[in-house]
């Protein structure tokens, strides 16, 4: 069982540990101002890619969460920090108009770029548009992915998401993108290096067996699964992935890590 003798830093899954269709999961204010009080640092992650982090933001004030910008974290975040690593650090950006602002303080170039960066456009992944992001790639942009999904569903019903994109682009220049949303370890080693903090003194919350538990617990993270949100018993148990706790909501994190709540 995690104790918090271990813990520095707690990294919270937004959308389903938190808050579920915008409405707040009972018992998640008071968990992080308890956390909070004993020293704990508390930053809130998701992997949502068609809005930006301001907005985001903005979500968790109306829910009464006391949290600074710079600690909310999603995968544009990871990738303009991991692009200001390069040497050249120039980016051809092919994302959502409202999702650009994460990118503020990089050159933009679409002509010579160190890096492509390929986000949630939809249906404006055109034949031209992919075309251009061959090219770029094909003569040495680094190539990331905010994530690499198949498929996602909107009131129509299933459409393609950005995962078959990527795929495409990879196939055509014999390169790995390099995936910056969760599971993937970049996103998790670009937490623990954004707050220069060791796996073993982190621990995850999430509601997803696979993208937060098992992507976090690939880099040494430690993990507590939620029971709300995209939680399925049945999912859980053929998965085989063994978090370090479960619990039933995020109300019950602090016993969980033998805090007394107040």
């Amino acid at each position: 069982m995690t104790t918090i003798r271990d813990i520095d830093q707690i990294f919270l899954d937004i959308d389903g540990v938190l808050m579920l269709s915008d409405l707040p999961i009972p018992g998640g204010t008071a968990t992080v101002k308890r956390l909070r009080s004993l020293g704990i640092k508390v930053s809130f992650v998701t992997n949502t890619t068609r809005k930006p982090r301001q907005l985001i933001h903005e979500d968790l004030l109306r829910l009464g969460f006391n949290v600074d910008l710079e600690d909310v974290v999603c995968p544009a975040i990871i990738a303009r920090e991991r692009i200001l690593q390069l040497k050249r650090p120039t980016v051809a950006l092919y994302v959502n108009d409202e999702v650009m602002q994460d990118f503020e303080g990089l050159k933009l170039n679409r002509r010579r770029a160190g890096a492509v960066v390929m986000g949630d456009l939809g249906s404006e992944f055109s034949p031209e548009i992919l075309d251009e992001i061959f090219k770029l790639a094909f003569s040495g942009s680094e190539l990331f992915a905010l994530h690499k999904n198949r498929f996602w569903r909107d009131p129509s019903g299933l459409r393609l998401d950005l995962g078959p994109y990527v795929a495409a682009i990879e196939y055509a220049t014999g390169k790995a993108a390099e995936i910056v949303g969760k599971p993937s370890p970049g996103f998790f080693r670009g937490l623990l290096q954004r707050y220069k903090i060791r796996a073993e003194n982190t621990l995850m919350v999430g509601d997803d067996i696979e993208a937060d538990i098992q992507g976090a617990k690939r880099v040494g993270i430690k993990t507590v699964l939620v029971k709300t949100g995209k939680y399925d018993f049945d999912f859980v148990k053929r998965s085989g992935i063994k978090p370090d706790a479960i619990v039933p909501s995020i109300a019950d994190l602090c016993p969980a890590l033998g805090i007394e709540t107040k």
